[in-house]
């Protein structure tokens, strides 16, 4: 098994694995092709064959498609002090008038924003888009 494939998690006496998506569709893809059965195909690539199948059904509603955020990443934030983020703009550049209130987004995925005061549009849009999936 590639190591760009599997995972497993560090720490105490777990090891669980983290399989991508590709892996996880190449495995699922054997189980179709041919006439080897799923728990041979899961004992040739140490999975339960419950696993296996349970990735075969998410295979067979689509669910194991990939997607253009797979490749997604946390990426570190920095947020700078509201004087100096008031002065990087530059001069004279038209501002809306501050709404000065609060606004609360519940998005499906269990995610929650709140937004306080004047929020940059465009940024929200990013965040959003990201959190929406």
């Amino acid at each position: 098994m590639d190591t760009d494939e599997q995972h497993t998690r560090a720490g105490g006496g777990d090891r669980r694995r983290w399989f991508t998506v590709g892996y996880k569709r190449q495995v699922v893809e054997e189980t179709l092709t041919g006439d080897t059965s799923v728990s041979v195909v899961a004992r040739r690539h140490d999975l339960n064959s419950n696993q296996l199948f349970n990735w075969r059904r998410h295979y067979r509603n689509g669910l194991l498609e990939e997607t253009a955020n797979s490749g997604a990443a946390l990426m570190p934030v920095h947020v700078a002090d509201a004087q100096v983020a008031a002065t990087a703009e530059p001069p004279g550049s038209p501002r809306p008038p501050s709404a000065g209130g609060e606004v609360e987004i519940h998005l499906s995925g269990g995610h929650r924003v709140v937004v306080r005061g004047d929020a940059d549009h465009a940024a929200l849009r990013v965040a959003l888009e990201v959190l929406s999936g």
